[in-house]
């Protein structure tokens, strides 16, 4: 039964087709067949059982060390008295709370990610209208969206969305043969724009793209065969990024979406939980009617795709880079784009998904979980920080062997971490996955902890966050407040390091002394970005428009 989503009320209005099994889990994932049915497909069922199989044996196996490292990093808390300090209690149900949700969930979507056959054939009859968002970027950006847009292989019509009411724009739109809608104000940012734009067309499924994305020829080809299921609400196709040649922060940027567009999403589609990313998206515009159109808000998207499955909606998933965009080209870029997306996705943790818990399936309540808790890297992150660089300075020799002792018990379970990553990433990475390490992605991300500690702060105080575009192009200007937490963290960490070599009457720890170097590192690959005055490739997309060409 779909349900249509009015607030907090629902509402049922029609029967939905029973594509799904009784779990909700999709009918047509492609998973690893039964060794019967494999048997009858002869030899290339056979390989094919056995590849899929070996890759969930092998990342099963993984797992199970992966959770006995977890319960001997749980264990620490549990000796010595500790959790008879009410703090340390406190910190005990924190660090559980988020090993539940990004740890162990993470590897439950990793031991459910599959592969999705090919679509079926375009439903008879099937109307599709293209929404490509602009507001204010640079012609040729939108120029090298729109093109590409209208050029797509199947009927549609595709349509201009242009919030900065540019004549050049409007020019543009018509020398290419696309429709060109505006509106008065802007309000509700993005969610507004599309919302104005569905009342004014009258396609069957929508297509939306940010203005950075390009869509290949095969787009619609690859991805609207999935509203044959008319169960089926929307389809979220893979994104990727073009321009990681540009600087080393879109390397490092692009790197730390590898793992979400890979294994990530694909374990989510398995457990019939695909959610919107925000561009490459299809959407039925009845299943946007059913909950009152496109949702508003900082995470608007994420939104969006909670109350489509809190509805009853289903939703897909389709692993191909189909239309490659932009990866943020800077630090003022990433730091927008961040602080944006840590806020509302967190805004939704504490005030949507309690609201539509109960609405949801328990395999929608984990990947929202994940989803909604990644941020939360912030204040873990803040806290270690804190722990070591105080130690490193004033510790006691009890409180540095304490810590030394709690370190002992993390290493393996970090350790674990990054390999079952990886490994999970190797096995479902699309082809054109660069197959490299994340060390980027993790300094970058590690390093960026008080933009993500700040927008929790500003989530639980109930502050609330103008919407900003993520800038697509090079040369913002970034303000050094942004930077006084790390250049601080890094100042403290490094005197800290040198006072223990130097002048401490006592020796630390090395455990401790390599992981207040592994911090000081992180916030010194971020900084050198800043300061040392590191080549962009340009001060335009155009490295990014080269790319795709």
């Amino acid at each position: 039964m779909v349900r249509a989503y009015h607030g907090d009320n629902f509402d049922d209005v029609a029967p939905s087709p029973a594509a799904h099994g009784a779990t909700g889990v999709p009918a047509n994932v492609a998973g690893p067949p039964g060794l019967l049915g494999a048997l009858a497909h002869g030899w290339r069922g056979c390989s094919t059982w056995f590849a899929a199989g070996w890759r969930t044996w092998t990342l099963g196996g993984l797992v199970l060390l992966g959770l006995a490292a977890m319960g001997y990093y749980l264990s620490w808390w549990r000796h010595g008295g500790r959790l008879a300090t009410p703090w340390l209690a406190f910190a005990l149900a924190c660090a559980a709370f988020y090993n539940w949700f990004q740890v162990i969930g993470q590897w439950l979507l990793y031991l459910c990610a599959r592969r999705r056959p090919a679509p079926p054939s375009r439903p008879a009859g099937l109307t599709v209208d293209v929404f490509v968002t602009a507001c204010g970027e640079p012609l040729p950006l939108i120029e090298r969206a729109l093109s590409a847009a209208v050029v797509m292989r199947g009927a549609h019509r595709t349509w201009l969305l242009d919030d900065g009411a540019e004549p050049a724009c409007e020019r543009l739109a018509a020398q290419l043969g696309a429709g060109y809608l505006v509106r008065t104000g802007r309000k509700d940012a993005k969610a507004g724009n599309l919302n104005a734009a569905l009342a004014r067309t009258t396609g069957d499924v929508v297509a939306i793209f940010d203005i950075d994305h390009a869509p290949a020829p095969a787009f619609l080809e690859r991805s609207i065969g999935y509203f044959a299921d008319p169960a089926v609400g929307f389809v979220q196709v893979m994104l990727t990024f073009c321009n990681s040649a540009q600087s080393w922060v879109a390397r490092a940027a692009a790197e730390s979406t590898l793992d979400f567009y890979n294994p990530t999403s694909m374990g989510a589609d398995g457990l019939g939980c695909a959610t919107l990313i925000g561009s490459n998206a299809l959407i039925r515009r009845t299943a946007l009617e059913s909950i009152g159109g496109y949702q508003p808000g900082l995470a608007e998207d994420l939104m969006t795709s909670l109350a489509l499955h809190a509805a009853g909606w289903r939703s897909v998933y389709v692993a191909e880079p189909l239309a490659p965009g932009l990866a943020p080209p800077d630090l003022a870029a990433w730091f927008t784009q961040q602080l944006k997306w840590a806020r509302g996705v967190f805004e939704l943790l504490l005030i949507a998904y309690p609201r539509l818990f109960l609405r949801l399936t328990w395999r929608q309540r984990v990947v929202y979980g994940v989803r909604m808790t990644y941020y939360w890297i912030g204040p873990v992150a803040a806290v270690h920080i804190f722990f070591v660089a105080a130690l490193l300075l004033a510790g006691s020799r009890v409180a540095q062997v304490n810590f030394h002792q709690y370190l002992i018990h993390l290493v393996p379970l970090g350790i674990m971490m990054v390999v079952i990553r990886q490994v999970a990433l190797n096995f479902w990475r699309h082809p054109t996955t660069p197959q490299t390490p994340l060390w980027r992605a993790t300094a970058l991300v590690y390093a960026t902890w008080p933009v993500y500690a700040l927008a929790w702060l500003l989530a639980v105080l109930r502050v609330p966050l103008a919407f900003r575009p993520t800038p697509k192009v090079a040369g913002g200007q970034l303000n050094p407040l942004w930077l006084l937490p790390q250049l601080a963290a890094l100042v403290v960490l490094s005197g800290g390091i040198a006072y223990s070599l130097t002048f401490a009457h006592e020796s630390r720890p090395l455990l401790v002394l390599g992981f207040g170097l592994a911090q000081a590192v992180c916030h010194a690959l971020l900084l050198r970005q800043a300061f040392s005055g590191a080549r962009v490739a340009a001060d335009s997309p155009q490295v990014g428009i080269e790319a795709t060409r």
